[in-house]
Parts: C-alpha cells; structure tokens; sequence
C-alpha cells in the first residue's frame, strides 16, 4: 500500500507528513506497485470523502464522476469503482470544471434540479465503469488506514 502525503497532507493540517510505501518485499512486480500507487491515491480520496459525509450526515449514493487528469488512467477508474462498489462515469466532455460551474450557476438561477439540468446538456453521458465483483474493498481500505496511522 502506498500512502500518497509525498508533499505533506493539507486536511488535517500535517505539512511534514511524508509518503509511505508498505508491505514492500523483494518478489513485488511492477504491477503490484503500480496498483498499490493506484489504490493509495484512491483510498486517500475515499478518506476525505468519508469525512464530508461524517461532517454534512450525507452518505453517497448512486454513481461516481470521475475527472481530470486521472480520469483518462483506466486502473484509477477501475480502483474508483472496485472500492466505492459504484459505477463510475467518465463523461466524455472537456472542459468540465468550466461546464461543471455553469452547472451550478444555471441550478441557482433557474431553480431547477442540478441533475434535470445536466441531463438536458448531456453531462451524464460518457464511459462507465462497473465495480468489479469479488474485490474485497473493506480489506484495501483497512490496509490504507493502517499504512497511513
């Protein structure tokens, strides 16, 4: 497991936190450090995730949109869905974050569902990605919270 705070972490405020690579041993492949990096990353995300929802009382529902740089890594999609147990949508768009705040713009002015809106411009279409059955997503993120105590 790879605990990605390579810079420090900024919430909590942990400037001199360091990365961590854990469970390393002289028979890892390639692969397998590629997807602990991936999984790392991903955990890292869920964590932050998991605390907006502890803050507001919202759990997630439905699927998951995946942007950025990120979204074009087909094993970050992949890691996304396995460990949400999610679809993930990978909208076929540009300029999402620009898309994304005339969005909302459009949901306050007008008073209309944010979801009715995006339907009408075809924000939600674009690849999906299923969770892939079998994968023990309690276990990874046990793994993630261990690493990075």
């Amino acid at each position: 497991m790879l605990v990605p705070h390579l810079d420090g972490e900024r919430t909590p405020n942990r400037p001199e936190a360091t990365g961590r690579l854990v469970g390393i041993r002289s028979d890892v492949t390639r692969e397998q450090l590629a997807r602990a990096a991936i999984e790392g990353v991903v955990c890292n995300l869920l964590e932050g995730a998991d605390h907006l929802t502890g803050a507001t009382g919202h759990a997630p529902d439905g699927r998951v949109i995946v942007i950025g740089g990120g979204a074009r890594s087909r094993a970050l999609r992949q890691a996304v869905a396995d460990l949400t147990g999610r679809p993930v949508l990978v909208p076929g768009e540009d300029e999402l974050v620009a898309r994304g705040a005339a969005l909302q713009a459009a949901a306050v002015l007008t008073g209309r569902p944010f979801d009715e809106i995006a339907d009408a411009w075809g924000l939600h279409e674009g690849t999906v990605v299923e969770p892939i059955p079998g994968v023990d997503a309690d276990a990874i993120r046990a793994a993630y919270r261990r690493a990075a105590a």
